[in-house]
């Protein structure tokens, strides 16, 4: 997305919330025009859709793997993909979402290995180790991915606040 794209829709979002909202007194408007700054925020996050936070994301995995990898060292896990596993300035959303997808999957796999009972008889240590890397590398996912993610309609049509918190009383 272009940062003049990206100008562009925050005008438009902040003119509806400055002057808009401000001088409407009619409910069914208020929440029409919520109704569209919602539909914009989603527009602007889409647009880039999602690129640079789903690399992130294969970037993060890819350094759990590695870790993974370098702790389970002698121990029969799961199969740990080699790592990097997008090459180069791959830009197609698409395809690096199924690689995130699919290292979401093995994620899961692991850790439920890791938490199991075969992996804490081969190496109790190792196996608590895993499970807490494999636990926060999947928060950190999440992380990004809530960071992309439109603020809930209803969230800002309560706080009636430009960054969707709870207005001050």
């Amino acid at each position: 997305m272009s940062a003049s794209f990206e100008r562009l829709i925050d005008g438009i979002i902040d003119a509806l919330q400055s002057h808009v909202v401000p001088h409407s007194n009619d409910d069914f408007v208020r929440g029409q025009v919520f109704s569209a700054i919602y539909a914009l925020n989603g527009l602007k996050l889409a647009a880039d859709w999602k690129a640079g936070p789903l690399l992130e994301q294969v970037r993060l995995q890819d350094d759990a793997f590695a870790a993974v990898t370098r702790l389970a060292d002698g121990m029969i896990h799961p199969e740990i993909p080699i790592t990097p596993r997008v090459q180069g300035n791959m830009s197609n959303a698409a395809a690096i979402e199924a690689v995130r997808d699919a290292g979401d999957r093995r994620l899961g796999e692991l850790l439920l290995w890791a938490s199991g009972e075969a992996a804490r008889a081969a190496n109790r240590d190792a196996a608590t180790e895993i499970e807490r890397l494999l636990r926060r590398a999947i928060c950190d996912q999440l992380k990004i991915e809530l960071a992309t993610t439109p603020k809930s309609m209803l969230q800002q049509i309560a706080g009636g606040e430009r960054d969707g918190g709870a207005a001050q009383g």
